[in-house]
This record gives structure tokens, C-alpha cells and sequence, in this order.
């Protein structure tokens, strides 16, 4: 029997997306998003404090293609099996060709995004037969032209979540 453990790891971004009016979104474009202070937007957002930003419904996480690796590790021989960047993968066409993706681009929206770095997909996998790379799906998520991993599967399996941290706010507007 073998048991294997599948991580997809890496930098990306969570990113919460917040419903804004017309008046607040007129605001955020006179302030210089890329440079702006957390509180001006918590400001403009009537926001009570920080945790605001990113508490929130409608969340989407996920790794950048270009910025990730799947390592699978061998849990019976306690020994890596498999580690290759997903954009190599990608490029030589050695993953499945199905996919999923999801395109958000919603009018009068912002989104707060929070860097992220670490491995925050993982599955553990039983079963007879070895690790084929064929056999994993990627999921992806397209928000207003931003793309990224969003989960995987792995013979129909659906990914879990891992850990992952913090690596810095920033703030976009919807397109629309």
C-alpha cells in the first residue's frame, strides 16, 4: 500500500473582497492604493479596525503558477518522491489537462490582498497505486486578471487547506 502526501507551496495571495459604493469607490481612486495607509481605507470603508479588511464572505486563496512547486512526499519511505515548479509542469504539459477555472470581475469592489507565502494546499493520499503526476488537476482562480492556484485534485481528490502566513497588504479595484 502506499501513502503519499502531495503540497502545493509557494507565494500568492489571499485575497477578500469587499462591496463598495460608488462614492467610496470614487474616494479610493483619488488615494494612491499602492502607497496608501491601512487606516485611510479603513476610513473611507467605515471599517471599526484592521481586522475588518480581511474578515470578510467572499475570500479566495491561492498560489501564482509562476511562484509555486508540488513536492510529494512518500510517507511509507519518509522521503521525497517528487518536486517540480508548477509552472515547468504546466509548460511541459505533464499535469492533466483538466481544469477548472473561476473568473471574478465584479463592479464596485475592492480587494484586499494579502501576500502569502508557505504551502497552503496539501492532500494525503492511500491507496495501491504509486504517485503519477498525471493523474493531478489544477483549480484556478482569475481575479480581475489575476491568476492562481486556487486548490487541486488528485485522482478526483479534492486538496485541503495547509499553512501559510503573511507577507503584506495591498488594494485593488474592480475594473468595472
Amino acid at each position: 500500500m502506499s501513502k503519499f502526501t502531495i503540497l502545493l507551496g509557494g507565494r500568492g495571495s489571499e485575497v477578500s473582497v469587499h462591496s463598495i459604493t460608488e462614492e467610496q469607490k470614487e474616494k479610493l481612486e483619488h488615494l494612491n492604493l499602492d502607497e496608501c495607509a491601512m487606516e485611510d481605507v479603513i476610513h473611507i470603508l467605515n471599517f471599526d479596525d484592521e481586522s475588518s479588511l480581511i474578515e470578510t464572505n467572499e475570500v479566495y486563496i491561492g498560489v501564482y503558477p509562476e511562484h509555486s512547486r508540488i513536492t510529494v512526499f512518500d510517507e511509507n519511505n519518509n522521503e521525497v518522491i517528487f518536486n517540480e515548479d508548477v509552472e515547468k509542469l504546466i509548460m511541459e504539459e505533464m499535469i492533466s489537462d483538466y481544469t477548472q477555472s473561476n473568473e471574478i470581475y465584479q463592479p464596485l469592489k475592492l480587494y484586499v490582498n494579502d501576500y502569502i507565502k508557505g504551502t497552503p494546499f496539501m492532500l494525503d493520499v492511500d491507496g495501491d497505486e504509486p504517485f503519477d503526476i498525471k493523474k493531478l488537476e489544477f483549480n484556478y482562480t482569475d481575479i480581475e486578471g489575476m491568476e492562481m492556484i486556487s486548490s487541486f485534485k488528485y485522482n478526483g481528490v479534492e486538496s485541503e487547506f495547509g499553512d501559510y502566513w503573511s507577507k503584506g497588504l495591498t488594494y485593488f479595484l474592480s475594473n468595472e
